[in-house]
């Protein structure tokens, strides 16, 4: 019975940590995406306290022992890699976007935070070819990644409460 009961309480604090960790990203990605909109770039003060937020919270994780080094280091991975993209192609997708993409690394894990980043890119691509497709768009269109971004970690975040699974 005992037994039992510790492993309910633990339970249900992984999915209060989850439940944090997505609304405190939600809420990040929701002030990004709406500078992203409005300006066509987020501030560097704003991404530098996203990078600061996923940083002190990979820190809470690691002193309470919920995380180890590589989890964290691995982490910021999809945002690198996203960064060096970037560079490579004269910044067709723009920097911002992967140092927005790092918090979420610390905060989530590289293979949700990789989840989170080619589901954004699904949905532009399914909005860049319907843009095509009536005529409103052409290949010089550019797209925020921002609210594409915020809109796939809330979907991934609803398939995990809805599959009963963490993050609800």
């Amino acid at each position: 019975m005992q037994d039992a009961l510790k492993e309910c309480n633990e339970r249900y604090f992984e999915r209060e940590v989850n439940m944090t960790e997505n609304m405190m990203l939600c809420g990040y990605l929701g002030i990004c995406s709406c500078y992203d909109c409005r300006d066509r770039r987020i501030p560097l003060w704003l991404l530098r306290m996203g990078i600061g937020m996923g940083i002190l919270y990979a820190g809470i994780m690691l002193f309470t022992g919920r995380a180890v080094w590589q989890t964290v280091l691995t982490g910021a991975l999809p945002g690198a890699a996203m960064l060096f993209y970037s560079r490579m192609s004269q910044e067709k997708l723009g920097w911002a976007d992967g140092l927005m993409v790092i918090p979420a690394g610390l905060i989530q894990q590289w293979e949700r935070c990789t989840a989170e980043v080619l589901t954004a890119c699904f949905l532009i691509f399914l909005v860049a070819v319907g843009l095509l497709l009536s005529g409103k768009g052409n290949k010089n269109t550019r797209l925020p990644f921002a609210p594409f971004f915020l809109s796939a970690v809330a979907i991934l975040w609803i398939t995990d409460v809805c599959k009963g699974g963490i993050g609800g």
